[in-house]
């Protein structure tokens, strides 16, 4: 007999070639199977959504299936012994036999900028050094909000039939030294963050206009590059079940 496990963890993206499993290239996904391997369980994992090479999880959701007879703590424990340091098991708890972590109501991301230059956090924040216009760049990220056509906002080769998306929150604020641009939508698109956060930086550099982003936005292609990953955070999912909701009880958004 088996179960279905929930686990809630996170992740120092920049150690991997993203989450998705990769062939002979270190994945998270991948790093995950290997050590439940090692507990001699052979189970594919699933996962809330697929993060770029160099992007960190806060909050990544995945499920699994595990025999009965282990006990969520213990493989709680077990696993993060095999994993540290870069990927850390925050709470375990078994879950619905059908339940899958890519059907979540919704998603939010947060980008981390840095006026400052140190080797020890350039895998963890984007340096930029221009000043913000934090009145600017919420104008810009107020014209996201609302439901649109993200299909220029979204990498080339995307494999998606939908390119509509609805942002619910999309803010920029100052916190300690840093910048931070949260946005929280109900899905996205592959590099969609990325791109939108380039674009609101030449927007803040005078190189594009909100009116540029609004014509974008209507389907005119005017700019999409990526941002650089390792700015990039999955900070949360959010499911309708309760019971899987309170897995982040302990969870804290660090």
């Amino acid at each position: 007999m088996e179960k279905q496990i929930i686990a809630v963890i996170a992740y120092d993206g920049s150690r991997f070639y993203g989450m998705q499993i990769q062939p002979n290239k270190p994945t998270i996904q991948g790093e995950i199977e290997n050590a439940l391997k090692k507990l001699n369980i052979n189970s594919k994992i699933t996962h809330a959504g697929r993060t770029d090479k160099g992007v960190h999880a806060l909050n990544q959701v995945i499920s699994f299936k595990v025999p009965e007879f282990w006990e969520e703590e213990k493989l709680k424990n077990l696993l993060n012994q095999i994993l540290f340091p870069s990927i850390y098991i925050k709470t375990i708890k078994k879950a619905p036999l059908n339940f899958h972590p890519r059907y979540a109501k919704k998603r939010s991301y947060r980008y981390l900028l840095s006026p400052t230059i140190s080797p020890f956090t350039a895998n963890y924040l984007t340096h930029y050094q221009h000043t913000i216009n934090y009145p600017l760049l919420q104008k810009a990220l107020n014209t996201l909000k609302g439901t649109h056509d993200f299909t220029h906002f979204a990498k080339t080769g995307s494999d998606v039939k939908d390119y509509t998306r609805t942002i619910y929150l999309a803010k920029i604020f100052p916190y300690k030294n840093l910048s931070v641009i949260n946005i929280q939508g109900n899905g996205f698109l592959r590099g969609q963050i990325r791109i939108i956060v380039d674009f609101l930086l030449k927007i803040n550099e005078n190189i594009l206009t909100i009116d540029d982003l609004k014509a974008q936005l209507e389907g005119k292609l005017i700019s999409k590059h990526l941002a650089p990953p390792n700015g990039l955070y999955l900070e949360r999912v959010w499911y309708h079940s309760t019971l899987i909701e309170s897995s982040y009880s302990s969870s804290k958004l660090i």
